[in-house]
């Protein structure tokens, strides 16, 4: 049976990206002001190059484009990210900075995962999906999402993913009861973040459950928690 967002997963997905189109003005000075962000993009960066040294990239949920420089100096690059404020940010950068051939924006329907057994947003498949600085802790339905990311990539591929993780003392400090009901079987600890009358909501998948969910599509190679910087990244290869 095909999977489709459901009533609360539109909800949610409308509600984050609203939340973004509220931030992209001010995102990239919050990043780029954060030197443990320059470093972890490194380190993402580093890995990446370690796998692949040329090819196609998807980068999911690419946001104002900040991978953009490196990624095309070496890649061709289909970029996905559903806010259009942030989209349009990327795309200026883009005009503006790097001026790159190498760069694919999808634009509407193509950004949302959940058409694409319906309508394949590029032609060809990519050699990996990056998906950098937690675009996958803004979706609850992350089965749906690693079938949706299996249609468009090579077997094979490599599938980099980079996603928040809070240990339970910090869980506790934001939401004490969805960080008791997180040590449920299952239930992503979900929490909750606020711009003027936006709302973001966020889900810290467990490795157990990534695995579980990528498990019909994708080999599992690894997670490496990324010390002191609040992420893991995940390491699969397209079956």
């Amino acid at each position: 049976m095909p999977m489709t967002a459901d009533k609360n997963t539109r909800r949610v997905s409308d509600g984050n990206i609203a939340y973004y189109n509220e931030i992209a003005a001010g995102y990239d000075a919050v990043l780029q002001g954060d030197e443990s962000n320059l470093v972890l993009r490194r380190r993402v960066q580093e890995k990446l190059l370690s796998l692949l040294p040329s090819g196609w990239v998807l980068d999911f949920g690419g946001g104002t484009g900040l991978d953009l420089a490196w990624m095309t100096a070496r890649y061709q690059v289909a970029f996905c990210e559903p806010s259009t404020a942030m989209r349009e940010k990327a795309i200026q950068y883009n005009n503006d900075i790097l001026h790159s051939d190498n760069i694919a924006f999808l634009e509407g329907p193509a950004t949302d995962f959940h058409t694409w057994d319906k309508a394949r947003p590029f032609p060809q498949h990519v050699d990996v999906i990056l998906s950098n600085f937690g675009p996958v802790n803004c979706i609850p339905d992350i089965d749906c999402l690693f079938s949706r990311l299996a249609m468009v990539i090579k077997p094979g591929g490599h599938c980099l993913l980079s996603l928040l993780d809070l240990g339970f003392r910090k869980r506790l400090q934001w939401h004490r009861r969805n960080a008791l009901l997180s040590l449920l079987p299952g239930r992503p600890f979900v929490m909750y973040l606020r711009q003027g009358a936006e709302q973001q909501t966020v889900y810290l998948h467990t490795p157990a459950v990534v695995k579980k969910a990528a498990a019909p599509y994708f080999n599992y190679c690894s997670h490496e928690p990324l010390g002191g910087f609040g992420f893991t990244l995940y390491h699969l290869t397209r079956k």
